[in-house]
């Protein structure tokens, strides 16, 4: 996604800062200079884009935001890396602001939060990945945490869960957006308690006027800062990397459980780089337990899935379970079903801490060397994979790195129907048929024909590889319904019903179902739905 420059070459980025100090000195320059920056600001990319999508008021004027755009000028190769590390997913998280109809100025969060590093953790809060979210919050959003995966650091997942409990923010804050971003970084109950200071000192409660912690006071003026750089490049001429305005990524359900080298090596990545892109995944292999979905380049997918098809190790992994009984070692356990000891230490966890009677342990039934090729983390890829496909296009080096640059980014097209954003390749397992595979991924059978123009009576094979259209987002409700004054967006928690939220703000079961145009009664955790109580 981060496209080589050749619109500002280093020597160009050094000039463009002389240019501006000493333009009088350079008189025979300013006239190519002046075309290279207009070139810069009228490129088709992610800044571009980011720009015309702000929506927040950016308080430039104010003191706090003035000090912090000081800070990020005088502090430019913070800004370059965190970009950088940015680059492959900045497009993506645009996607889904804009899914669910927020600012795109909380793309910029992560920066903020943790200069865009998937792996980064704070020792002293516990929080992870990009949007540094805590164990209880990522949790409540159904992000998974154990010793295989930790969701919070998985972009796509901890995205997903972050712009929730943003979009619940600005809910709870009745649509204030600096209460929102500020209730973020120190939790609503804070900024309540800040807004109910105020109130009794008869003090104003807008953000500016709480009282809240230092790190907060900072917070938002650094989000509003960014905003401000990135929207007035004429007067905040930092030169960022060219972000490609297109998707770069694309999520593979494999269906099972997969060793991470051996997935590198089908994908025609380095084990490093396929690691970057899928940094939820805490050891050598997939959770046996699922997910069992993979971010590669787009560009990688079809060298991917051609491999993992005709590979003798893609296969379910068949699991039995045996309980610990009298006499019984690691080693006799791994002997009698055929595995080695490190395998069972993989795929149980408690192994490593504790061995006693009457455990329960989950033990793969393949032969040694699959269970190896599967299980063992000190297992190296097998060779009898079929010679990787050559693919003619563009390729990610080896040596790629989330700082360094990469060919051109383009989208698929899959017949008539083109991969978007948040749209799943899932390869086909044995015993799939359409209705089970739409049942999985909740869409239609139309839907799914449609995006892979083939008919219902056609047979799947295992490793075909279908493209599951779920980039449709549920908040399209809210283009086919006019809000009206005093309406509400409320975002489905964990037990709700249509019968509970309508008794909860005193409204009826049908009005909810004709403001959002609900076929069902089905809810989803997460989803946004119009209430109408402005009658």
């Amino acid at each position: 996604m981060l496209i080589a420059s050749t619109v500002f070459a280093a020597p160009v980025n050094e000039g463009i800062k002389v240019y501006q100090k000493n333009m009088h000195l350079f008189p025979d320059r300013k006239q190519s200079l002046a075309a290279d920056i207009d070139r810069y600001r009228n490129a088709d990319d992610m800044w571009n884009e980011l720009r015309q999508e702000f929506t927040l008021p950016h308080y430039e004027n104010n003191p706090l935001v003035q000090e912090k755009i000081n800070w990020f000028l005088n502090h430019q190769d913070y800004l370059v890396r965190s970009i950088n590390r940015s680059a492959p997913y900045l497009y993506y998280i645009l996607q889904q602001a804009k899914k669910r109809h927020l600012p795109a100025e909380l793309v910029l969060l992560p920066i903020i939060e943790s200069s865009y590093n998937p792996f980064a953790l704070n020792a002293q809060s516990g929080a992870a990945g990009i949007w540094q979210m805590m164990p209880a919050t990522a949790s409540g959003y159904g992000i998974r945490q154990n010793w295989w995966y930790d969701g919070r650091r998985d972009v796509v997942a901890s995205t997903k869960a972050a712009l929730n409990h943003l979009s619940y923010l600005r809910t709870f804050f009745e649509g204030n957006w600096l209460l929102a971003v500020a209730a973020y970084d120190t939790g609503e109950g804070n900024v309540l308690s800040a807004i109910r200071k105020n109130i009794n000192n008869g003090e104003t409660t807008d953000y500016w006027s709480l009282h809240l912690a230092q790190e907060t006071r900072d917070y938002v003026p650094q989000l509003l800062a960014l905003a401000t750089i990135i929207s007035r490049p004429d007067e905040y001429p930092i030169i960022f990397p060219a972000v490609s305005n297109a998707p770069y990524l694309a999520q593979v359900d494999i269906g099972a459980q997969i060793d991470l080298k051996h997935a590198a090596a089908l994908a025609g990545l380095s084990l490093k780089n396929l690691k970057v892109l899928n940094p939820g995944y805490s050891r050598a292999s997939t959770d046996p337990n699922g997910p069992f979905k993979l971010i590669l380049p787009i560009e990688n997918v079809e060298q991917f899935s051609e491999n993992l098809a005709n590979s003798p190790a893609y296969q379910d992994i068949d699991w039995t379970h045996y309980k610990v009984r009298n006499g019984d070692t690691i080693a006799l356990i791994a002997q009698r079903f055929n595995t080695t000891p490190s395998s069972l230490r993989v795929s149980n966890p408690a192994l490593l801490h504790t061995f006693r009677l009457g455990m329960n342990l989950s033990i793969p039934k393949k032969s040694a060397g699959l269970s190896e090729t599967i299980m063992n983390s000190e297992q190296e890829v097998v060779t009898s994979v079929r010679p990787y496909k050559k693919y003619k296009g563009p390729t990610v080096s080896s040596k790629l790195s989330l700082a360094s640059s990469v060919a051109d980014v383009f989208e698929v097209p899959h017949d008539n129907y083109t991969l978007q954003p948040g749209d799943t390749l899932y390869m086909v397992r044995r015993g799939d048929d359409l209705e089970k595979i739409t049942k999985h991924f909740r869409i239609t059978r139309k839907e799914l024909l449609a995006a892979n123009q083939i008919n219902a009576n056609q047979s799947l094979s295992p490793g075909q590889q279908l493209i599951i259209p779920t980039h449709k987002p549920k908040e399209n409700i809210l283009m086919k319904y006019e809000l009206a004054p005093g309406d509400t967006i409320y975002m489905v928690r964990e037990g709700d019903t249509i019968e509970k939220i309508a008794a909860k703000f005193h409204t009826t079961t049908s009005e909810v179902r004709l403001a959002n145009l609900l076929a069902t009664n089905e809810l989803q955790e997460g989803d946004r739905l119009v209430i109408p109580t402005h009658a």
